[in-house]
């Protein structure tokens, strides 16, 4: 594990980046590396986009991905949650019987 605010250096764009993180290293350098291909992919569908306008467009990506995946969770979490209640009221209901 890398020690709290360590540097981590990175390019993205042509910019270099020096960004402080408690994060390990190659963690941090897979997520700007999934960045960069989906900016590539991005590019490649739209080349006439600025840098500025490709970034955004790939943050709202990824933005709509958790969002979805935060729904699914949500999703899980509520048929577990009936799943058990189903499984409570049919042990009432057998105890009961």
């Amino acid at each position: 594990m890398q020690e709290p605010d360590e540097c981590i250096n990175f390019e993205l764009l042509g910019e270099r980046f020096t960004i402080k993180s408690d994060v390990p290293e190659d963690y941090f350098l897979t997520l700007v590396n999934n960045l960069k291909t989906k900016i590539q992919d991005l590019k490649s569908k739209f080349p006439n986009l600025s840098n500025i306008k490709l970034v955004i467009f790939a943050a709202l990506d990824y933005a709509d991905e958790l969002s979805k995946s935060k729904g699914n969770m949500a999703d899980n979490e509520a048929i577990q949650r009936i799943s058990n209640l189903s499984e409570s009221l049919a042990s009432i209901l057998e105890e009961e019987s």
